[in-house]
């Protein structure tokens, strides 16, 4: 801290700001007077924004980059680019629409009806399923029957389950039909249904790929003189699996019908995961069928966002890394759905596991000091203030404390979309709320070279003039860079660390993890929020994850206290790795109750699996509000 507080003593704190600055095509004047302005207010970095500009990756745009990078090769400034002509990423430029439309993403669609037996020798259209569903892409209509994944039919007693898939031809199903009332289920692959079918599939390497190509590769073609030194990186901006329409936030498997992600190399993965059952179980997706619907729910998510993090984000990664710059961005965070479907991405951690920074945004009021203790309906995106004033900027500065690329780099896109009633009082304790937490890097939100007024997502800092405050502003930057400087490298020391609840929900009833954040906040006890894969998973051993007699060590942080928020279930590896880290003397609480499930037990009856949960009995339920007090009470 003495060094940091001489560097800012002797004028050598850095930059720690790096705003949108959105292109229309305005004049070259405009645009270097904005640059201009951004300087003036002690930003030494932009992030540059396509989403308005209408010549993304063409002529018009290449114009504007080469001023803009002018600007700040002359100025001693930094550029970042949003990696899309718009957001959410992964348009890939319109590529997937307009060049390789085979390439963009694919649903699994659940069909069914009823059958009747016992009844020989009877015949079904299941490609007119297939056919009438996909009435609005004609491209599609079946010639064959490659598109259907699966077709299953399960008695409606639950005593029985057949594979038809073989019993296929030409678009007909043919079987005797057993005694009893069965629902057959047709599953079969699409590009309808889904919020955004051409869009990459992010799942998909191949695909993946394309966003590069349209993308990445021809900025680097132009600039790759610049990459590391004047151009920093890209920024991902809210890149989701897409398969609804629209931000619903409630995506979760067995309580919302929808078509879900898929890929060849998917089907294979559950294939191999859920064994030769595999086929009969899928229907487990969309509805109960039994004892076996956890695990199948858990095995598709844990194996979605595996290849979400494999195949987009350590992707676009490690291409960055390969090429000189780094790769940053955010997911959409909101209402919990960083671990659900739709416009989420499935797992927080996993979705930024290939990024150098970790992120999240503050936009449209979500945290306002009037809001923090709001229990109540509210229009538009604010339905949950526990959540976006106790956790969400705790998951970023946790990814950026666990993760050792990210080295304790948290990015937050702030004060964007929240009006012209957003003035720096506000934006001050909204930036204040950030720091406290544990973000350390700012992408204010935003600086709009367009003519006033620009109707888009106000405020704008400068405004072409117009903002009154943009003569104070620069104080904000200011102390923004400075406390920034401070804080950044510095060493995280908190007592506790609370599950973060992705995997318990997949499977099962299960309490967000703001519910203990909330009450561990209040009682000023400080918390990371940890995944399970840093515990006992993939990233365990990356982050030299051990416990000893001082607490949980990960990745240089120390925790005394592990919170499990309640979960209905939990997967065997970590069950079985709780009740290690509880006898090896880590104070280990569940909040309310303890799991009465394994997430991935094929057999929830099988003696493994009792023998999981009677592993745990040792570990402690502490009631919800009685956490905060419980854990003080241990010192």
């Amino acid at each position: 801290m003495d060094a940091r507080l001489k560097d800012l003593i002797e004028g050598r704190g850095g930059n720690y700001l790096l705003p949108f600055v959105w292109q229309h095509g305005e004049d070259e004047a405009v645009l270097r007077e904005e640059m201009r302005r951004i300087r003036e207010s002690g930003i030494g970095a932009v992030c540059v924004e396509a989403r308005p500009h209408p010549d993304f990756a063409g002529p018009g745009w290449w114009r504007d980059m080469d001023i803009v990078l002018d600007e700040a090769r002359t100025h001693g400034m930094k550029v970042w680019l949003l990696d899309d002509a718009h957001f959410p990423t992964g348009f890939a430029n319109g590529w997937i629409r307009d060049r390789y439309p085979e390439k963009g993403r694919i649903f699994l669609q659940q069909k069914t009806f009823e059958a009747s037996g016992p009844a020989a020798g009877m015949t079904y259209r299941v490609g007119d399923f297939l056919n009438a569903f996909d009435w609005m892409h004609p491209e599609e209509k079946i010639c064959g029957d490659d598109r259907i994944h699966a077709v299953v039919a399960l008695r409606t007693d639950g005593e029985g389950a057949l594979d038809l898939t073989a019993q296929v031809a030409d678009g007909l199903l043919r079987f005797d039909v057993p005694a009893g009332n069965w629902r057959v289920s047709v599953l079969f692959v699409t590009r309808s249904g889904g919020g955004r079918a051409d869009y990459v599939n992010l799942i998909d390497a191949d695909s993946v790929q394309v966003l590069i190509d349209a993308v990445h590769e021809p900025h680097y073609a132009r600039y790759g003189a610049d990459f590391g030194t004047t151009f920093l990186g890209f920024f991902s901006d809210e890149p989701c699996f897409g398969n609804t329409k629209g931000y619903q936030f409630d995506e979760i498997l067995g309580k919302k019908r929808m078509v879900l992600p898929w890929s060849d190399e998917l089907g294979r993965l559950l294939v191999e995961r859920l064994g030769p059952q595999a086929a009969t179980r899928l229907p487990g997706l969309w509805e109960d069928i039994g004892a076996a619907t956890p695990a199948v729910r858990f095995a598709y998510m844990d194996l979605v966002t595996a290849l979400y993090a494999r195949n987009f984000s350590r992707k676009v990664g490690d291409w960055c890394a390969d090429h000189g710059v780094r790769y940053i961005g955010h997911v959409i965070e909101d209402m919990d759905v960083h671990a659900r479907l739709g416009a989420g991405a499935g797992h927080f951690f996993r979705a930024l596991s290939g990024q150098r920074w970790a992120g999240v945004d503050i936009i449209g009021q979500q945290v306002l000091p009037r809001l923090v203790d709001f229990r109540g309906a509210m229009p538009g995106l604010m339905q949950d203030p526990e959540f976006f004033h106790f956790a969400l900027c705790k998951l970023g500065s946790s990814a950026g404390h666990i993760d050792p690329k990210k080295q304790g780099v948290a990015m937050c896109e702030i004060w964007g979309a929240s009006g012209w009633a957003t003035g720096l009082r506000t934006m001050k304790w909204v930036a204040d709320h950030a720091l406290v937490r544990g973000i350390n890097r700012f992408v204010p939100h935003a600086f709009s070279p367009k003519e006033f007024p620009d109707p888009d997502c106000p405020p704008h800092f400068y405004a072409r003039g117009h903002n009154p405050q943009y003569r104070h502003f620069r104080i904000l930057m200011d102390s923004l860079n400075r406390l920034s400087h401070l804080l950044d490298g510095g060493l995280h020391v908190c007592d506790a660390a609370v599950l973060y609840h992705a995997e318990a929900e997949w499977s099962g009833e299960a309490q967000p993890l703001q519910k203990a954040a909330h009450r561990l906040s209040r009682g000023q006890i400080d918390f990371d929020v940890l995944p399970a894969d840093v515990l006992c998973g993939a990233d365990a051993a990356a982050a030299g994850t051990r416990i000893d007699a001082a607490g949980l060590h990960v990745n240089g942080e120390t925790y005394r206290a592990l919170v499990v928020p309640y979960a209905q279930r939990l997967p065997s590896a970590l069950l079985a790795w709780l009740a290690d880290a509880h006898r090896a003397g880590l104070r280990v609480a569940f909040a309310d109750a303890r799991p009465e499930g394994v997430s991935d037990a094929a057999d929830p009856a099988a003696p493994a699996a009792a023998a999981l949960l009677a592993g745990i009995a040792a570990i402690p339920a502490v009631p919800l509000d009685a956490l905060a007090g419980t854990l003080r009470a241990q010192g």
